[in-house]
């Protein structure tokens, strides 16, 4: 009984790493995959060398998934090729070659894949395509979202042109007349002391007086005492 519960222990993690294999692998069957028809048209020369470049990179393709090369056999090809083959448009050393068509090439694994036209100068002319095939639980990338537009300006409007020419109003200048009003003084004459004025000055008067008094008086008898 010890013995049976062991091998089980044992073999345990290896049912658990096949499953972790095995299980996804499901979700990437050519069943549930998408077939792709390579430039949405025939496979030709293109309308511009970039065509096809840009048709593979916006589109998102995954394990399961097939490309249809459809063209007039005898008239086109198909020739899978290395990256560096693929740069320089050399045939030289294919992988895969198809001659009929329309060819349907299913996508087993993930990876960049290169393909060729081999007629005449095609190649050339942009009669070629580089695919990326990503795993299938992989998710289409969300597209950036725009950048907001800086606000706009306003300029104000410019004023019409006067009949000189001159898009400025001319600056008034001010008259140079004399001025008809008088000095204030003339028209306010200062007024008349108020009699607290003149009784608070009187007495100051008065207090002066008395204090020169005494002091003349001092003065006498100091010279009586001491002369």
């Amino acid at each position: 009984m010890d013995l049976h519960k062991n091998n089980v222990v044992a073999i345990a993690p290896v049912l658990i790493m096949v499953v972790a294999v095995v299980v996804p692998s499901f979700g990437c069957s050519s069943s549930s995959g998408l077939q792709y028809s390579v430039g949405d048209s025939l496979w030709t020369i293109p309308p511009f060398p970039e065509y096809f470049s840009n048709w593979s990179s916006s589109h998102f393709f995954k394990i399961g998934d097939s490309l249809v090369f459809d063209f007039e056999t005898g008239r086109y090809d198909v020739i899978q090729v290395s990256s560096q083959d693929y740069e320089s448009c050399n045939s030289l050393n294919p992988s895969k070659i198809f001659y009929g068509g329309p060819t349907i090439i299913q996508l087993h694994e993930r990876g960049v894949f290169y393909f060729i036209c081999n007629f005449s100068n095609y190649c050339d002319l942009g009669q070629k395509i580089a695919i990326t095939v990503h795993d299938c639980r992989e998710v289409y990338p969300p597209s950036p979202s725009p950048s907001p537009s800086p606000a706009s300006t306003i300029t104000p409007p410019s004023l019409p042109p006067y009949k000189d020419g001159s898009e400025e109003p001319p600056v008034p200048v001010p008259s140079l007349a004399p001025s008809n009003v008088r000095d204030s003084s003339e028209n306010h004459p200062p007024a008349k002391k108020s009699t607290a004025a003149r009784v608070k000055r009187g007495c100051l008067g008065f207090y002066c007086s008395i204090e020169f008094f005494l002091s003349s008086l001092a003065f006498g008898i100091f010279l009586i005492v001491f002369f």
